[in-house]
């Protein structure tokens, strides 16, 4: 069970992350045309998440990893998970882990979109 310090640190980091993702997508950034301030947060993200791997523990792996990064971006946990099947050389998991998440993650919203979303 999750300590009340634990839970707190995590609604204000996310709280930090949720008004930072805000804040970027307040901003109209293009790349080449294409929208970019998912990008953007997600690589953000991404690399502060691979900076800072394994050294917050505790309340504070609460505030910063799940609470600021998990609201911050989409793709923070996606990573970590990631880099921890591929560095224990769980090749194959690896593969369906980043398969179904992208891939699949996309089909469901395709679905989820075509049929509840009829006019």
């Amino acid at each position: 069970m999750i300590s009340i310090s634990s839970y707190l640190a995590l609604l204000t980091g996310a709280m930090i992350g949720a008004s930072l993702r805000y804040l970027v997508s307040t901003f109209e950034y293009t790349i080449m045309g294409v929208p970019a301030s998912t990008l953007i947060v997600n690589l953000l993200g991404s690399l502060i998440a691979g900076i800072f791997l394994n050294k917050f523990t505790g309340t504070s792996y609460f505030l910063i990893y799940i609470g600021v990064l998990g609201s911050f971006t989409t793709l923070s946990s996606f990573n970590i998970e990631l880099f921890n099947l591929m560095n224990n050389q769980l090749y194959l998991k690896s593969f369906v882990f980043f398969f179904s998440n992208i891939f699949i993650s996309f089909l469901f919203f395709v679905i989820g979109f075509y049929f509840f979303n009829k006019n």
